[in-house]
């Protein structure tokens, strides 16, 4: 996962946007897949989605831990704004593309910042 440096805009998960051709790439992505560009800007996304895929890894629950591995799931949410990012799930997720998920940080150290998703509902 990766960690978002930036401040939020409101809690925002921010995503890229192509300054040449306008389309929303993932938060991870450093040159735009349709042109070639890269002259990507920071936009605030609207942090709904579903979920594409996702699997069920085994994960230390602190730094550093060797024993303990508990159960996290990882997905691929497809953001309503277009752009298909990889993402915690925090509890059980839905089945695929039943159920919308919203985007929530974590805040493991001061001005860090994790997204994961959470079922609308929840």
């Amino acid at each position: 996962m990766f960690e978002d440096p930036r401040p939020p805009i409101d809690g925002a998960l921010m995503i890229r946007r192509c300054e040449a051709c306008t389309i929303l790439l993932a938060p991870d992505t450093s040159a735009c897949p349709d042109c070639g560009d890269t002259s990507l800007t920071w936009v605030p996304s609207c942090g709904v989605g579903s979920i594409v895929s996702c699997t069920v890894v085994d994960c230390a629950p602190h730094p550093g831990a060797c024993t303990g591995f508990i159960p996290c799931t990882i997905a691929i949410v497809e953001l309503d704004d277009g752009p298909w990012t990889y993402a915690w799930i925090e509890g059980q997720p839905p089945d695929r593309g039943a159920e919308p998920v919203r985007v929530r940080f974590a805040h493991e150290e001061p001005g860090e910042r994790y997204p994961f998703f959470v079922r609308c509902a929840a």
